[in-house]
């Protein structure tokens, strides 16, 4: 599962491009236009116009680039979730499940951009088999400036019919997804592998047949 979910996301981020050109300067006064790519081994990719590649430690470029870098640059997120269950006020068959996120970044890098979380509740059919989405939950938030620090947000409530009965929806997990102020996906997380390879579509199926 976990092999699965880190195979997309590292696909979901190759893929992924600013598509925004702007000039760069590093301390010797070295200047050039490009849009940025990525931070791979420490050092920040860009592309000039003409394709080529430019690598660079982020250090050694001006201070207003690292100021757009922190914007820019996608944070490593830790994702987790829980769920909460009540059976209060329902039949024997019946239970309310509400899943709970956390999120949090695990790199230094500081990160000033807005992200935005959706997650989503699954269910199955307990005759078919078949998943649906339940409900979805869009969270907009930014990091803490302490590190360590989560964020932490609420699902909807769903009812949920037991597997002891002969037909029905009974809760099957569920799906989060976080996307930088680009609409990049950067970290992803379910409790299935069918699930993740279809993330992005679950969360944000509009967006999705839009592409």
């Amino acid at each position: 599962m976990l092999k699965v979910s880190l195979l997309l996301l590292v696909l979901l981020l190759s893929l992924s491009s600013f598509a925004e050109f702007r000039i760069w300067e590093d301390g010797e006064g070295n200047i050039w236009e490009a849009e940025f790519v990525t931070l791979s081994a420490g050092e920040i990719v860009m592309r000039d116009q003409q394709g080529q590649r430019i690598m660079i430690r982020p250090e050694k470029l001006s201070g207003a680039d690292q100021q757009y870098l922190e914007k820019v640059v996608p944070p490593k997120l830790v994702l987790d979730v829980s769920k909460t269950t009540n059976n209060a006020g329902t039949s024997s068959n019946t239970e309310q499940v509400r899943c709970i996120a956390s999120i949090k970044q695990s790199d230094t890098r500081p990160y000033a951009g807005e992200l935005t979380a959706v997650l989503v509740t699954m269910g199955e059919d307990i005759r078919t088999g078949a998943p649906s989405v339940v409900n979805r939950k869009e969270y907009n938030f930014t990091l803490p400036e302490k590190r360590g620090d989560s964020v932490d947000f609420k699902g909807e409530s769903a009812s949920f019919l037991r597997k002891s009965v002969k037909s029905g929806r009974t809760y099957s997990g569920y799906v989060l997804v976080v996307w930088d102020k680009f609409g990049n996906p950067i970290a992803i997380k379910s409790n299935r592998d069918s699930f993740a390879e279809r993330a992005e579509k679950i969360a944000r199926p509009k967006q999705t047949a839009n592409k």
